[in-house]
């Protein structure tokens, strides 16, 4: 037994399992692979007025990083006469309206990959015409770059499949013999409905654009500004940044990744909210030389092998058979078609 102890501006830090993070069945032999996705959450919640902010930054064992938002709580509602209904929201109680709104976050992200000069890269997979030459299938398509040298603003795009790298121009992979990086897909959720004379939209200018690229400069953390409840207007947010026109190519650059969430409450929405979960995600690409989940081994082989499946490769564990397991010859026979001659093994 015991009694709860209040700690202030504390987080929350746990690993979680997510499932599967990677998994074959050679059809072949039969033999399947499988591995558990573990998680490393570092997380927050903010109480704001009515409504709960729950934060989440999700690091898994491929190296990818996630920054999940949830939003729950209580919907703000006002009076509203017994019978009536309103094209502004939606009854949930008799006498109660919850009117619809927006929840708008940014989250800043000060990348270093393999060091502070950075540059980054808009990325979107294009349609090809059919040609006899380059295309005579018509099923091929383009892969097209932009690199961003200038501070801007841009939108998501999903119809063409845009992503944003962040690479390290100076640091090419050994395999690829492409820059190392890391990249973002902007979740493609609705910006900000305020009218732009509007003083919430004037106070939000960092809401019109999904990703913002910018030049690092000391004390600019905050997207709407230090003082954005104060104002009428965004003061040394975002906005301002991206108006310098800096260089931002092979620079130590700052990402801001816009999304939120067009609340139309549901009368299931009401008395308390379940929560409505939005997520960001930056994965490596080129950054490593495979999988670096790899690194961990298999938690399931089927059917557990009695005789070595690579008996004609270097054993790393000649001891144990459970070192199979982290055996990556055993690993890549299992994965491929390779059959050890007849005979072999021990």
């Amino acid at each position: 037994t015991g009694t709860a102890q209040p700690h202030k501006n504390a987080i929350c830090l746990h690993e979680q399992d997510n499932g599967i993070n990677w998994k074959h069945t050679n059809w072949r032999t039969g033999r399947a692979v499988v591995t558990r996705r573990r998680e490393l959450v570092i997380q927050f919640i903010i109480t704001l007025a009515n409504y709960e902010y729950i934060f989440a930054y999700k690091f898994d064992q491929a190296a990818g990083i996630t920054v999940e938002t949830r939003a729950t709580g209580i919907v703000s509602v006002v009076s509203i006469d017994a019978g009536k209904t309103s094209e502004w929201g939606n009854v949930v109680n008799p006498g109660t309206l919850a009117q619809n709104h927006q929840h708008i976050f940014c989250v800043r992200i000060d990348p270093s990959i393999d060091g502070h000069k950075n540059a980054v890269v808009m990325e979107e997979s294009l349609p090809l015409k059919q040609d006899d030459e380059t295309n005579p299938r018509g099923n091929a398509y383009k892969v097209h770059q932009t690199p961003i040298t200038e501070s801007a603003g841009f939108d998501a795009s999903p119809f063409t499949n845009r992503v944003f790298k962040i690479q390290n121009p100076n640091k090419r992979n050994p395999i690829t013999g492409r820059p190392v990086g890391y990249k973002i897909t902007p979740p493609a959720t609705q910006l900000l409905l305020a009218d732009p004379t509007s003083t919430q939209a004037r106070r939000a200018l960092f809401a019109k654009h999904h990703m913002w690229v910018t030049k690092y400069k000391d004390n600019e953390l905050y997207a709407g500004g230090r003082y954005t409840l104060q104002s009428q207007d965004e003061v040394g947010g975002v906005s301002d940044a991206a108006k310098r026109n800096d260089g931002v190519h092979n620079e130590d650059v700052v990402l801001w990744s816009v999304f939120g969430l067009t609340h139309n409450p549901r009368i299931e929405d009401w008395p308390v909210m379940p929560n409505e979960k939005m997520m960001v995600g930056l994965k490596p690409v080129n950054f490593f030389s495979g999988n670096p989940r790899l690194d961990h081994g298999a938690e399931a082989v089927l059917p557990l092998q009695r005789s070595c499946p690579a008996p004609d490769l270097p054993c790393v564990a000649p001891d144990t058979l459970d070192a199979c397991r982290q055996c990556p010859a055993a690993l890549f026979a299992l994965l491929t078609h390779y059959v050890p001659p007849a005979g072999a093994g021990a």
